[in-house]
């Protein structure tokens, strides 16, 4: 049985059975090696080059020329999209959804998450924060108690300076807030 099934492979495969190749006797490969390595060297084969002398090795230059370009180059100016600064207050997940959206396409998202309740606000955090992580984006809060943060794209950079503790900053009068 096994020898039916060999041949069946032996015809299918295209490949004949090994037992009808004589490899011996075919190819005499010592007779062609000695043939090729008992042959004279031409001298056309290798070109005649300059005795090395220290007076005759040119300085490079002397004789340099600048490559010419065919044509000038064109500067292309790149239309760069106009960079947004969306701001927003996610309280549920539809909403953080709606920042990443804004993420992908490139805009910087500024989040307050002041009136949101505090188990729904760490579900938020942690969506944007993983979704912005995912796509090469950057999170960094902005005020010390972390209810608003800034998420960026990847092709945002932020600059991470010293936050300025809220109750020094001085206001003109004129600027001031009735209380």
């Amino acid at each position: 049985m096994a020898g039916f099934f060999k041949k069946i492979v032996d015809k299918l495969s295209g490949y004949p059975d090994d037992a009808d190749f004589d490899y011996e006797g075919e190819y005499d490969y010592d007779e062609a090696v000695e043939e090729e390595y008992d042959a004279p060297v031409s001298q056309q084969a290798y070109p005649q080059q300059e005795q090395f002398r220290p007076g005759n090795i040119p300085d490079p230059m002397m004789h340099y020329t600048a490559p010419q370009r065919s044509s000038p180059q064109k500067v292309v100016p790149i239309k760069a999209g106009e960079q947004q600064l969306v701001i927003m207050q996610p309280n549920n997940i539809q909403s953080a959804q709606r920042v990443c959206d804004h993420l992908r396409a490139g805009h910087m998202v500024i989040c307050n998450i002041e009136n949101v309740d505090a188990k729904i606000a760490q579900r938020v955090i942690d969506f944007i924060s993983g979704s912005t992580y995912a796509m090469d984006g950057n999170v960094k809060p902005i005020d010390a108690r972390a209810h608003s943060f800034v998420a960026v794209p990847r092709s945002v950079s932020l600059v991470d300076k010293e936050i300025a503790p809220q109750d020094t900053v001085e206001y003109p009068e004129q600027y001031r807030m009735a209380r």
